[in-house]
């Protein structure tokens, strides 16, 4: 994972920031068998170690679940050093054992309404956080993997989850050298079916998302701490 010093001095892995500022559309737009009763409150700074509402299929039709962001199988052993992967590359899926599983059995969809990227600023040393969406700010889904452990602690069943990067398209090339998958709403679907366990039949997904139907604008460094939040957050920057 490629990774970005932010104006805080945090490491900033990509994608390592995003958006989900309306919980309302979750049920209707994934067919949720349970809607919500009560939304959570805007989230405008979603971070690593958080947990995310994330969409999967196990068998009887999409339900939303809660995991932490922050992929932990069984065997993995979290350490102040070695935090559990946030993000990983679609191109290697296959190759790593760590994700190979779950590509075939535990695909899921982690709604979002845009993500933060660090860009280089020539001359300076701290990046310029950007903000990115759809145009319109369409919410979407990031292709993403999920895993279950038992709890060190409870002994009860732990889900993890995985953010799938990608190359970036147009707009987000001069930002940085990755992006999150975004999946088109007529993958979304494919992804998710709880009945392909063929993870060829479904690789073709993970592709950049049109840079036509997206915008980025700069936003202010409070993003760069994971304490902010709020809609000022993805407010447009002042341009000096």
């Amino acid at each position: 994972m490629a990774s970005e010093t932010t104006a805080s001095g945090y490491t900033e892995p990509m994608c390592g920031r995003f958006t989900l500022t309306e919980f309302t559309w979750l049920p209707g737009r994934f067919g949720l068998q349970l809607p919500m009763e009560e939304p959570p409150d805007p989230r405008y700074n979603v971070a690593p170690s958080q947990q995310i509402p994330v969409i999967v299929d196990e068998g009887d039709g999409p339900v939303l679940r809660w995991m932490e962001w922050g992929f932990q199988p069984g065997w993995f052993k979290v350490a102040p050093n070695r935090p559990p992967p946030i993000n990983a590359r679609a191109e290697t899926l296959l190759d790593r054992p760590m994700f190979r599983d779950s590509v075939a059995k535990q695909r899921c969809l982690i709604p979002a309404d845009g993500f933060y990227e660090w860009r280089k600023v020539p001359g300076q040393r701290v990046k310029q956080p950007v903000y990115a969406r759809l145009k319109g700010g369409e919410p979407f889904a990031f292709a993403g993997l999920y895993t279950t452990r038992k709890d060190d602690t409870t002994g009860k069943p732990h889900p993890s989850c995985v953010i799938i990067t990608t190359k970036p398209n147009e707009i987000m090339a001069p930002i940085h050298d990755r992006m999150p998958v975004i999946l088109s709403r007529e993958d979304e679907q494919r992804w998710l079916d709880h009945g392909t366990t063929e993870a060829a039949a479904v690789l073709d997904c993970l592709r950049s998302y049109p840079s036509e139907r997206m915008e980025a604008f700069p936003v202010s460094s409070l993003v760069s701490s994971a304490r902010n939040d709020g809609s000022d957050l993805i407010r447009p920057a002042e341009r000096g």
